[in-house]
């Protein structure tokens, strides 16, 4: 995921107001946000994940956090205190990820870019794929096939049809032939 969703109304949850008056209570926050995040980059359900197989443990976490190992399980426990993360496996688990995150309406967005760019080169293939063998087509074909190359030509000739025409006197011509025979 590249992104995460973080409600406008944190601030207003009674479980958040409890951790920002902790001793260090923007510390929690934070760490909290980096957890969500760790969690959003997993793409495992909420899993804190270092990579596919290995899930964070608190020696990482401190480091990536920069703060004490005890700090972050002090940390930690008080985020699994308030039931917003759970422990289990030997994995860190943000709860209610999927509820939170609508990681399904993700996945359907991925699956209609996905098919949307499908169709979109399919399109473009078909009209940029003039390069049938003469002699194999068809009548049809035929047709189609001078329709398109004499779209290309108009359009080329558009291009050119803001260019005004100018006279050269011959012997503007002469000096650029000399210096063609040398």
């Amino acid at each position: 995921m590249q992104w995460i969703k973080v409600f406008t109304n944190i601030f207003a949850n009674p479980k958040m107001q409890l951790l920002l008056k902790e001793r260090d209570g923007d510390t929690f926050f934070r760490v909290w946000i980096q957890l969500l995040v760790i969690a959003g980059i997993s793409m495992q359900g909420g899993k804190i994940m270092m990579s596919e197989n290995t899930p964070m443990t608190v020696e990482i976490l401190a480091t990536i956090t920069h703060k004490s190992n005890k700090k972050i399980q002090n940390i930690l426990d008080k985020l699994i205190h308030f039931e917003m993360i759970i422990f289990e496996d030997n994995t860190y688990r943000i709860k209610n990820w999927d509820k939170y995150q609508s990681t399904d309406k993700y996945e359907k967005t991925l699956e209609q870019n996905r098919e949307r760019q499908r169709r979109f080169r399919e399109k473009n293939k078909d009209e940029n794929n003039v390069n049938i063998t003469l002699d194999n087509d068809t009548e049809e074909n035929k047709k189609e096939n001078n329709r398109l190359e004499n779209k290309k030509k108009d359009s080329s000739k558009k291009s050119y049809s803001n260019y005004e025409q100018r006279e050269y006197p011959p012997e503007f011509f002469e000096g650029i032939y000399d210096n063609l025979r040398k």
